[in-house]
């Protein structure tokens, strides 16, 4: 299996990797400007706080700015100087930075901080994972995702990433969302780590196509058929159930465009359930478009008290406008009503079409930068 870990900003972030630890048994570092926050976090997890100048942090009271300031007088600490954490991080295939896209402290460092683990790492696969908030978290939350998704398409060049989406369980309540889309993330990060890619004489993808397939630049969508009865699997076609889940899931909806770089399918099914699917997914690529690289993993399950998986990884996946506008709309609709009530409010001068547009028109290239240079990277993201 790849060596995977986890670096989780903010509460959201520190959560998630709280459950990694717990779930995976895998190394992983929990980073908040609130020591209270850090307070409740497990025994056994790793945790830095961030702070000022001084030393003094209570928090980021979700001001971006505010948590990018704790870490650039923080990271030589925890990066350079920090020899437990360098040896963590150094000894990866693959680092998750994981963070609520809507706080403060998580919102604001996150995307920085994987822009400073992948120029002083080369050898580490830097994969950034934001979680999104329900649709109807206050007007804040939204202008922070807004401003975190500009900083990952025009400041990170070449970024992998993966953007989960509370919007998708807003029937549930608040604690309810958090413990599922955690699962949900967690899970995706055992399939990435080839947990399920057991030996086999058929097609199979190792650790090197693994690195492969998450290598390319954009988003990554994962989709997962576990545990399925073998009756179920016949009476309704596989092909169906994985659109299905790709439909609906923790991630942030799929873009319609049909474009993608890259598809990877891992089966562990029965030989009977192996003779009746199709790897090549005719019916998926009608819905997802044609993959420039695929990559299949066969295995047959020898025990028939197997379970019977079916997981498909999407990766070099475009840009999330969609869900773009439907966040600045949502904030077009807050402010209306704000000056309904002739509430002042500084954010309304905030120009979120202008925003949008930036995400759009981005042109994401390879860093081909060999030194890593802390204050121009500090100062692509304003900091």
């Amino acid at each position: 299996m790849l060596k995977i870990g986890v670096i989780g900003i903010g509460n959201t972030g520190n959560q998630i990797a709280s459950l990694a630890l717990e779930k995976l048994g895998i190394p992983v570092l929990a980073i908040n400007s609130s020591e209270k926050d850090l307070e409740t976090i497990p025994d056994g997890v790793e945790k830095r706080l961030i702070s000022d100048e001084d030393g003094l942090s209570q928090g980021a009271g979700k001001n971006r700015s505010l948590a990018k300031k704790y870490l650039k007088a923080s990271v030589m600490d925890i990066l350079i100087n920090d020899e437990k954490i360098r040896k963590m991080i150094a000894g990866l295939d693959v680092c998750f930075i994981v963070s609520s896209t809507g706080g403060g402290t998580g919102s604001g460092t996150a995307p920085l901080m994987a822009g400073i683990i992948d120029s002083s790492f080369r050898n580490v696969k830097v994969i950034l994972v934001g979680v999104l908030p329900v649709n109807g978290e206050a007007l804040s939350a939204h202008v922070n995702t807004l401003e975190y998704l500009t900083e990952l398409y025009s400041s990170l060049p070449n970024q992998t990433y993966i953007l989960y989406d509370n919007d998708s369980l807003s029937h549930l309540p608040s604690y309810q969302i958090m413990e599922t889309v955690n699962e949900e993330v967690v899970k995706d990060m055992n399939v990435i780590r080839c947990r399920y890619n057991y030996t086999t004489r058929y097609d199979s993808i190792d650790e090197e196509d693994m690195k492969r397939l998450i290598s390319f630049p954009g988003r990554i969508i994962i989709a997962r058929l576990e545990d399925m009865s073998e009756k179920n699997a016949e009476d309704q076609k596989i092909e169906k159930m994985l659109i299905d889940k790709l439909k609906d899931n923790c991630h942030v909806e799929i873009q319609r465009d049909r474009k993608l770089l890259a598809s990877g399918i891992i089966t562990n099914l029965s030989r009977n359930l192996s003779e009746q699917f199709d790897n090549h997914i005719p019916a998926v690529r009608e819905f997802i478009g044609d993959p420039i690289h695929d990559f299949n993993h066969i295995y047959i399950n020898t025990d028939r008290k197997m379970e019977n998986n079916v997981f498909m990884i999407l990766a070099g996946l475009t840009p999330v406008n969609d869900k773009i506008h439907k966040i600045s709309d949502r904030i077009e609709d807050i402010q209306e009503k704000q000056k309904q009530m002739e509430e002042e409010n500084a954010l309304n001068e905030i120009d979120t079409s202008a925003l949008s547009d930036a995400i759009d028109k981005q042109d994401v290239r390879k860093s081909s930068a060999k030194e890593v240079n802390l204050g121009d990277i500090f100062s692509r993201f304003g900091a």
